[in-house]
């Protein structure tokens, strides 16, 4: 974590008093301790923060449940509140479903549901803590499963039963996705969308989209498209907790960014309207903008718009391609445009040729 000093993670005394109420079980005492750490330390638990987990995790599950409640209900009587989310989380570490109520659940759905990804085991407690109380997994809690089966392959196996049991299909906390997810009607857009595999559409995908349009109707799936789209630039609705690296409210749902792409891709297989230009090439400069330590917030959707804006095949199009280009120098994005432009211009001239 650049620039932060070593005086927050450096305390042996503390962790010293940790240990001597851990041993003497004064867990009022210990309670006002670990949330004031975690005020010093601003939840980062590493060096002597690990040290104090070490002390606090070899205790029994049921005082560390007792735990759990009392630090949450501590932290948010606080002026303002106090960050305990990895403090929750590490004290939760390796309890199973049966040693959480529905009470310590619902805290650490909530905790970790303000988390880019988690850990398997830890994902799959809470979703059976949810399912045993409420019958379902909570959506900001699949959000999270989603996240880290993407990103994390090795664990897509073991998250599996849980993505199977998703009632909408895209990710709770983004603008575009929440108003998507409610167009109940329209889901077999959405579920077409996301079975788009690679940079460009497969022939056959391209012609069940062009089915799936046909049965909803292209003005309606046009109509649809374009206002998700000028949704997507609008803050998170769910806040995400800033990464060590990046901002990860600034960058767009990874799950969703499928999804983006295969509305892209679909827009190309209904009949063009003159509006379409300007609505891709709007989500491709938000999609190509940079954020601080991350790059761009989805080459994937900034790289499927290059591609639909191409294969729209109009002039105005090619102007729009034209707007993106004049406005980076990104090597990757910069690099797409320059062939698709060429591509375009050349297409257009051998028209005026033949017509």
């Amino acid at each position: 974590m650049p620039g932060r000093p070593m005086s927050q993670d450096q305390y042996p005394h503390r962790v010293a008093r940790v240990r001597s109420l851990v041993a003497g079980e004064q867990d009022g005492a210990l309670v006002e301790e670990l949330v004031d750490l975690a005020v010093h330390n601003e939840d980062v638990w590493r060096y002597d923060g690990a040290a104090v987990r070490m002390a606090v995790e070899v205790l029994p599950p049921s005082r560390r449940h007792a735990l759990i409640l009392a630090v949450a209900d501590r932290a948010a009587a606080g002026a303002p509140p106090v960050e305990v989310s990895s403090l929750l989380r590490w004290l939760a570490r390796g309890l199973g479903p049966a040693a959480l109520s529905w009470r310590a659940g619902r805290c650490l759905i909530d905790t970790t549901a303000a988390s880019v990804t988690g850990l398997p085991d830890e994902l799959r407690v809470l979703a059976e803590v949810a399912v045993r109380e409420t019958g379902a997994v909570p959506p900001e809690l699949l959000a999270v499963i989603r996240r880290s089966a993407m990103r994390f392959s090795d664990w897509a196996t073991a998250l599996q039963p849980w993505l199977d049991t998703a009632a909408d299909p895209l990710n709770v906390g983004e603008a575009w996705a929440g108003t998507a997810n409610a167009e109940v009607a329209d889901r077999p857009l959405l579920v077409h969308a996301l079975a788009a595999k690679g940079a460009h559409p497969a022939a056959g995908w391209a012609r069940r989209a062009a089915a799936v349009a046909g049965e909803l109707g292209a003005a309606r799936c046009r109509t649809l498209i374009h206002r998700w789209f000028d949704l997507v630039p609008r803050p998170r609705t769910l806040r995400l907790r800033d990464d060590d690296r990046y901002d990860a409210n600034e960058v767009l749902d990874p799950h969703n960014a499928l999804a983006l792409r295969g509305l892209l891709f679909l827009l190309t297989t209904v009949p063009p309207d003159p509006e379409d230009p300007a609505v891709v090439g709007r989500l491709a400069q938000h999609a190509a903008e940079k954020g601080p330590g991350h790059g761009p917030r989805s080459k994937v959707v900034a790289y499927a718009a290059v591609h639909t804006l191409e294969r729209l095949g109009t002039v105005p199009a090619l102007h729009e391609l034209q707007r993106l280009r004049s406005g980076t120098n990104q090597p990757g994005f910069s690099g797409r445009l320059d062939v698709a432009i060429a591509r375009r211009r050349a297409a257009l001239r051998t028209s005026a040729l033949i017509a």
